[in-house]
């Protein structure tokens, strides 16, 4: 996801997510300033929220803004281990 949003990614996970912020809906909305990203609805429980598309985002939505926020790659792996080992 840090890849994803720092444009980085390969276009096939690029185009599987989609950001708060580029839904017409939510554009008024507080979230659509947000760093966070959509998770679709899913038919199938077990399936589907195993999937790139639902678990990236969920994951991604529950870092602190200030690791999100950050564009070198080397910079989010250190910040991101000092949060997931808290």
């Amino acid at each position: 996801m840090h890849l994803v949003h720092n444009n980085r990614a390969p276009s096939y996970l690029a185009d599987s997510v989609t950001a708060t912020a580029n839904l017409s809906r939510r554009t008024r909305l507080w979230s659509a300033s947000s760093l966070r990203y959509e998770q679709p609805r899913t038919r199938l429980k077990h399936i589907g929220e195993r999937s790139f598309a639902f678990a990236r985002p969920a994951v991604w939505n529950t870092l602190p803004s200030f690791v999100q926020e950050l564009s070198d790659t080397e910079s989010f792996k250190r910040h991101l281990k000092t949060v997931l080992f808290q």
